[in-house]
């Protein structure tokens, strides 16, 4: 994963300079542009490790694993930190 890096900003002169501010601006504009950006991140891969097993207690948008599943935090949804059942079924008689 590489993420865009801030422009090196120019010094600023002594005395007021028309082409230095510009630089300056430029260089600020690059960086906003970048900001503003719907991809700001570019990726070869992606190869997510150790993720957590339950959804219970992490931020919305967490990514955490079930099985061969992956599954993404989302607001309004409980998410249990174990799961434990009993169940007993009584007699069951059929008749043909």
């Amino acid at each position: 994963m590489q993420k865009f890096r801030a422009p090196a900003l120019p010094l600023a002169p002594l005395d007021y300079d028309q082409q230095q501010l510009s630089q300056l601006i430029g260089a600020l504009r690059l960086y906003f542009t970048q900001l503003d950006s719907n991809v700001p991140l570019q990726m070869d891969g992606l190869r997510l490790l150790n993720l957590p097993t339950s959804g219970y207690n992490l931020p919305n948008g967490t990514v955490f694993q079930v099985g061969e599943d992956l599954r993404i935090v989302v607001p309004n949804i409980s998410y249990l930190f174990g799961v434990s059942a009993t169940a007993s079924v009584g007699t069951v008689t059929v008749t043909v």
